[in-house]
């Protein structure tokens, strides 16, 4: 599973507390901050499984967040990019940044309080994903040797 594969990554990564330094570990704060987030939502969502979704408020934090999330993805691919970093791991971050857009999307499109449960379980797994890969960015980390489980259908342009 591609959330298996990105833990072992992270895990052969995340080898000294100093790897949380940076825009890296800035970048997995604010996605564990958005994953306990989901996570409550989630919780909070399975208890009514038959009610009418919630579509999120303009106002609502969460809705901002997952648009500034998605907005710093797009800038950790661009700093890798910059850096001649490993294209794959480029590709995750354009991928997380896609992905939380759709699961707003999603959420803001669920007609029941079970589908957006199950929703905000998925945001709760991208943003672990997303805390765990984060500080390979603010590492001097070898990627060459590392399998990471994503591509880029547009390589070319940056």
């Amino acid at each position: 599973m591609k959330s298996a594969l990105i833990a072992a990554f992270a895990a052969s990564l995340l080898t000294s507390s100093a790897a949380f330094a940076g825009p890296g570990g800035a970048f997995a704060a604010f996605a564990d901050a958005i994953g306990a987030t989901a996570r409550e939502r989630a919780r909070q969502a399975a208890l009514r499984p038959a009610a009418p979704a919630s579509p999120l408020d303009i106002e609502d934090p969460l809705s901002f967040e997952l648009e500034q999330f998605s907005v710093e993805a797009l800038l950790m691919s661009r700093r890798i990019d910059e850096a001649g970093g490993p294209i794959d791991l480029r590709c995750i971050f354009r991928g997380m940044s896609a992905d939380a857009a759709s699961r707003l999307e999603a959420l803001n499109a669920a007609e029941t309080a079970a589908e957006q449960a199950h929703i905000y379980t998925d945001l709760a797994a991208l943003m672990s994903d997303a805390s765990e890969i984060a500080p390979a960015v603010d590492s001097d980390t070898d990627l060459a040797n590392v399998e990471l489980p994503a591509s880029c259908p547009a390589l070319s342009g940056g």
